[in-house]
């Protein structure tokens, strides 16, 4: 039984079967009933509804006001899961989940390639996955897991291209995916290519026929945004795209606190347990492996983890879940190294515990009401659950007033399931007095207990329009008659 078991979990197929279905039932599990999460998940959500109501693939607007910060592409992608599953939270998702799950079998199948050992192959994935950072991102709508496929779809192809020329081309159009995705982070790619060519021929592999096409269709393809908004809008774009805040490097923080350029060192030796002191001994030996003794599969994983790594250390934005491109070559380090370390009858013993961890994951995502990590938590729920009467009681122009709530909750979780944004705000009770005797009419949204306390404070003087769990949605008493409970008329449908 146990030896049938080892064989089992040892199979190829099975592996892959396991990894796929596991993957997609942990980044797509819930995702119906939580509602898309606030603050970034539900301002590209927005973003991509508006690209796929507009006349124009390339233009990419927020609140119908042009917006320069990030390429069209997984808005693109987005608006394909809005048009087969209607505009919903879940739609939003989507396309994170598919990709999380592709990265999953491209790490696997790339590990395999280069070292043709299942045991190696299943571990790397199982990396990959576990913290469960890797999850929770890849249960959200931002743009971290779209760009790390596309990074690592490129290492992929070009560590093919080592035996076949043409996998260059193939290389060339993922990278350029990568740079439609999130603009100069998607140039990594490019950059690790360059490097890693010129380590491994010199000029001679840099100019290699289809290495030089490849890089040219990754600019064609990759900059075609940057031509296409810079012909439309010249100075605005330049302005809005390259000149904010998150595409500036570290000054001052650097100059004051020479510490700040080990930020991603806290931040994995805070979150990427239990694999961090591995993963680095591991990173160590792929250097000396492919430095010392020319090894071109280790050379190339290690470049791709050591150069977007320096180089993100020097960003103004330092955040773990941007360095997700290169979380599969920790997976195949950290894999490899351990099993380095291992006896084949200790890694016999692993193959249940990680099987049957990915297993309970599962189980706690889709089954549990537990509310861990960001992506289980329902904390946009409530928002689409009032968004149709917030819709139904206010204009574009008026939008909706908020009475002690914070900008980051729930305002663009509210724009995406209402299409109605914060028009203003009161955080004391003089204020919120003020401002309703100014515009009687307006509609406001507070969170319950500050619903109850402003009832004890003035009876009789709001009526609540609608109230869940979490939010009350009133106006004042003497609008009452103007409130409407009819969303038949909608210009837009309730976006679930």
């Amino acid at each position: 039984m146990k030896d049938s078991l080892f064989r089992m979990f040892s199979n190829k197929t099975f592996q892959v079967i396991f990894l796929v279905y596991s993957s997609l039932l942990m980044f797509l599990g819930r995702q119906l009933d939580r509602g898309i999460s606030n603050f970034d998940d539900a301002y590209y959500a927005q973003k991509a509804k508006e690209i796929f109501f507009s006349d124009s693939l390339w233009v990419v607007t927020w609140r119908e006001l042009l917006i320069f910060d990030n390429p069209p592409l997984p808005f693109w992608l987005t608006g394909l899961a809005y048009k087969v599953f209607g505009v919903s939270g879940y739609a939003a998702v989507f396309s994170s989940a598919i990709f999380g799950t592709l990265i999953v079998c491209l790490t696997y199948f790339l590990c395999n390639y280069l070292y043709k050992d299942n045991w190696v192959s299943f571990l790397a994935a199982f990396v990959l996955i576990f913290p469960g950072m890797f999850v929770d991102s890849a249960r959200r709508g931002m743009l971290d897991i779209t760009l790390a496929f596309f990074v690592t779809a490129a290492m992929c192809c070009l560590i093919k291209g080592l035996e076949n020329r043409r996998f260059y081309l193939l290389y060339g159009l993922m990278a350029g995916l990568a740079v439609l995705t999130k603009s100069v982070l998607g140039f990594f790619p490019i950059i690790i290519g360059v490097i890693f060519m010129f380590w491994y021929g010199g000029i001679k592999k840099i100019f290699d026929s289809y290495f030089i096409m490849g890089a040219v269709l990754s600019i064609l393809v990759g900059c075609s945004w940057f031509v296409v908004n810079w012909y439309m809008f010249g100075e605005l774009f330049i302005n809005g795209h390259f000149k904010t805040s998150h595409m500036t490097i570290v000054q001052d923080d650097y100059l004051h606190n020479p510490m700040y350029l080990l930020g991603y060192v806290k931040d994995m030796l805070k979150n990427y347990w239990p694999w961090f002191p591995v993963t680095v001994f591991g990173i160590f030996l792929f250097a000396k492996d492919g430095i010392k003794d020319k090894n071109p599969h280790s050379m190339l994983l290690f470049l791709w983890i050591f150069i977007p790594f320096v180089i993100m250390s020097t960003s103004r934005n330092q955040t773990l879940r941007y360095l997700f491109m290169i979380f599969p070559a920790f997976g195949i380090i950290t894999a490899h190294t351990l099993s380095r370390w291992l006896k084949d009858s200790q890694k016999e013993r692993t193959l249940p515990w990680i099987v049957g961890v990915v297993m309970a994951t599962v189980l706690v995502i889709n089954v549990t009401p537990l509310q861990t990590k960001v992506s289980l938590n329902y904390s946009s729920a409530e928002v689409r659950d009032i968004a149709p009467f917030v819709h139904a009681n206010t204009s574009k122009k008026q939008g909706v007033f908020f009475y002690k709530l914070s900008m980051w909750n729930p305002t663009q979780a509210l724009m995406f399931y209402s299409d109605r944004f914060l028009e203003s705000f009161a955080n004391d009770l003089e204020n919120l007095i003020k401002k309703m005797e100014e515009n009687p009419q307006s509609t406001w949204l507070a969170g319950v207990p500050e619903f109850k306390d402003l009832e004890k404070e003035f009876p009789g003087k709001f009526y609540l329009i609608y109230s869940n769990q979490k939010f009350s949605y009133f106006t004042l008493m003497q609008n009452r008659e103007n409130i409407i409970y009819d969303f038949s008329h909608m210009k837009l449908p309730v976006i679930r």
